[in-house]
């Protein structure tokens, strides 16, 4: 006989027909095929009396179709999971085993069994792992009406919050990319979406025996082709959920965007309506759910197309129980990781429950990108699910995107709206550079995205920045300098940026000016090359002369203006500061503030002055933090032009000792320094040095004669990508 199952965790609730009558004995034999205790418990408790339990069965010779070498071709894959399947069919009709369900390019079956029959296959050779067919709901949304400016957006702000308009500016916005959205019902006739869809597909379960019925529109699963996965019911809610994810990826209906505006869609459905109130609670009956067994089926289906439809991102705004650390006994992991290794990512909810430290699967997938919530500023969302194991963050407040029953919008809060924006980005990033892998692009948005926490949790996680990612993809990088003063706040005194360029090969900076007050564009200026190991030290004034909105307009104007926000793009690795020098006053110092923080570089020193210069001597502070006591070799290049001058090697210094010595110093046991001092034009007098052999860090303190004031002129910014 068959029998349903209780719920066993509120989040995490076994599928009806998911039961299980196995004995402790077992536990020896489970070992070797069983991904986890706890989930050998969860079916052993699931059902007793000779019940009979839906597993997932993992084919240990079709494994090999999911290696890398073997991932593209899906003939060849078609060809070893089939072989598989054959290979253990004669056994499974020994035990009177059925195959519930094949799958074209995955490894795995699908069997109903009762305790006889579990107990002989896991004694099969063939069989590689079982796992249980899990439940699993939409990322369930949550209306917030929240006002107070901290939990409030909608795509207007959302998506500008992600940095998406300079990418869009210059043409990437996911065209000639595909974006495929496993979730439940969609209105592909709204505004936002038509158009965009390039198939459909409906994997909807279907026994009525268990109460579950499908909802592809043949009444028949599975279902591929037009309008497989947009039954809509006039006054039903279940494409809500559907509708408005896919839209905050790609929707474009002229006037509200998703974040990849120009990416083309692949709605696939696989929730079913089920009637058990057991298994709908905590939600009340009829319910929307899938389960494991289904989203494998899903996703099998994005695999044979991938390639078809250039798919760049699948996302799963879906889940089940929460989990501490990583889920990679989770049956999905092997086609994510192939999904990933083929170009795919997968974007996935972390849940809305707001836990910390713990997230649902499948976002615990550690192939999986997991997305949890932000609001459009650096806060996690309070319901949202964070942890050591989210990778990036995302807006999911308050998101105003299209309605599922008009071609309205509606207003939904969850993860399930956070985790589309990320696979926006991923399709706006491979858009754009055809050639980058998932982990370069996820590493991108990780490095360059702004670092977002929940207040005493310790989690800092990166909320995506596109165009940032981008230009870190492409080798740039853009990063935000405030209140910089202006020839006017400078006064009498002259106002300075340095560029060092820290790289082999010469490379250049742009600089957008804002006015400090209102965020407006007022110019935007490029250096000349900078030669490697060089340094430009540029007057405000000159780049305020040369500076232009477009090509057309005229220099900035003199005013009142104290101060500039500068965005600052560097073709090249190296560092930036922000130096004021009053000369009739002696006053000189280093004002450089970094909106993420002044760099963890500390072996490389800018722009330090020779004894030439009178009045400000240098030093140079040599500290010796490693395990012994060495000699610290400082490699002095000519900052104008990148040249390498001379090296001097320190005394040894002690643990945790340190050195201080001035260049005149340096330049009398270095005559190359003597001979650049003396003869150089006056901007061979500074150096840019680097510190070499021991374990350790240096600073550049100047002494200021006239006012006995000793300068710290070592903090930098970093530019560039490394």
């Amino acid at each position: 006989m068959t029998m349903k199952t209780s719920p066993l965790y509120p989040h995490n609730i076994i599928f009806a027909r998911v039961v299980a009558a196995l004995t402790l004995g077992l536990f020896a034999v489970l070992a070797a095929v069983m991904p986890a205790r706890a989930d050998i418990d969860d079916m052993m408790r699931a059902t007793q009396d000779g019940g009979t339990v839906q597993v997932i069965v993992k084919l240990r010779d079709g494994m090999q179709a999911l290696r890398r070498e073997n991932a593209n071709s899906l003939s060849e894959q078609r060809r070893m999971v089939a072989g598989a399947v054959r290979g253990l069919e004669p056994a499974l009709r020994q035990l009177g085993i059925g195959i519930d369900t094949k799958f074209a390019t995955l490894p795995y079956v699908a069997v109903t069994v009762d305790r006889a029959q579990m107990v002989k296959m896991l004694e099969r050779s063939e069989v590689a792992g079982v796992y249980s067919n899990v439940k699993e709901r939409k990322v369930q949304a949550t209306a917030l009406t929240a006002t107070n400016g901290i939990e409030r957006a909608q795509l207007a702000s959302s998506v500008p919050s992600v940095d998406v308009a300079d990418a869009w500016a210059k043409g990437f916005d996911g065209r000639d990319t595909t974006i495929a959205v496993i979730d439940g019902g969609f209105r592909t006739t709204h505004p936002m979406l038509a158009g965009k869809v390039v198939a459909e597909a409906c994997f909807s379960d279907d026994d009525p025996t268990f109460d579950t019925f499908t909802q592809c529109p043949s009444g028949k699963t599975p279902e591929i082709g037009a309008g497989a996965a947009s039954k809509c019911p006039a006054g039903s809610t279940r494409c809500d959920h559907g509708t408005h994810v896919a839209s905050i990826a790609a929707g474009n209906d002229g006037t509200n965007f998703g974040v990849a505006r120009g990416a083309k869609l692949l709605p696939i459905d696989v929730f079913s309506e089920v009637r058990s109130t057991s298994d709908c609670s905590p939600d009340p009956s009829p319910c929307e759910l899938t389960d494991s067994l289904t989203v494998l089926k899903g996703l099998d289906y994005v695999n044979q197309v991938a390639a078809q439809y250039n798919i760049v991102a699948v996302n799963l705004s879906l889940g089940g129980s929460s989990k501490e650390g990583t889920c990679d006994t989770d049956p999905r992991r092997e086609v994510i990781e192939m999904l990933r290794a083929k170009g795919v990512a997968t974007t996935v909810a972390t849940g809305n429950e707001s836990l910390t430290g713990k997230i649902n699967t499948p976002s615990c997938i550690s192939a999986a990108v997991a997305i949890s919530a932000s609001n459009d500023g650096i806060s996690v969302a309070s319901f949202s699910n964070v942890s050591n194991t989210t990778d990036l963050m995302a807006p999911g407040v308050s998101i105003r995107a299209a309605s599922g029953q008009s071609n309205g919008l509606v207003t939904l809060s969850g993860t399930s709206m956070a985790a589309p924006h990320a696979a926006g980005a991923f399709a706006i990033l491979r858009g754009a550079i055809p050639t980058k892998t998932v982990d370069e692009i996820e590493q991108a948005l990780k490095s360059t995205g702004l670092k977002t926490t929940r207040t005493d949790s310790n989690i800092v996680v990166p909320k995506i920045q596109v165009n940032k990612a981008l230009l870190r993809l492409q080798g740039r990088d853009k990063r935000s300098f405030n209140n910089v003063l202006t020839s006017s706040g400078a006064g009498q005194s002259q106002a300075f940026l340095r560029f060092q360029n820290d790289s082999t090969q010469a490379g250049n900076v742009t600089v957008s000016l804002r006015d400090s007050e209102t965020g407006l564009l007022v110019g935007t200026w490029t250096s000349p090359d900078v030669p490697a190991r060089a340094s430009s030290q540029i007057e405000i004034s000159k780049i305020e002369s040369e500076a232009r909105v477009t090509a057309q307009s005229t220099p900035i104007a003199a005013s009142t203006r104290q101060f500039y926000n500068l965005e600052i793009e560097s073709s090249v690795p190296g560092y930036m500061q922000h130096i004021v020098w009053a000369r009739a006053a002696g006053v000189l110092t280093n004002l450089t503030a970094c909106s993420d923080g002044l760099s963890n570089d500390g072996r490389t020193l800018l722009n330090v002055h020779s004894s030439a210069v009178d009045g400000y001597p240098s030093r140079i502070r040599i500290v010796n933090t490693g395990p012994t006591a060495e000699a610290g070799v400082l490699n002095f290049y000519n900052a104008a032009n990148g040249r390498a001058i001379g090296t001097y090697t320190s005394p040894s210094i002690p643990v945790n000792g340190s050195l201080e010595i001035t260049l005149a110093r340096i330049e009398a046991a270095v005559p190359a320094l003597q001979d650049s001092a003396v003869t150089g034009t006056s901007a061979t007098f500074q150096y840019n040095v680097r510190l070499d052999g021991l374990t350790g860090y240096v600073q550049h303190i100047v002494e200021n004669t006239r006012t006995g004031v000793l300068l710290d002129m070592s903090p930098k910014c970093d530019l560039g990508v490394r």
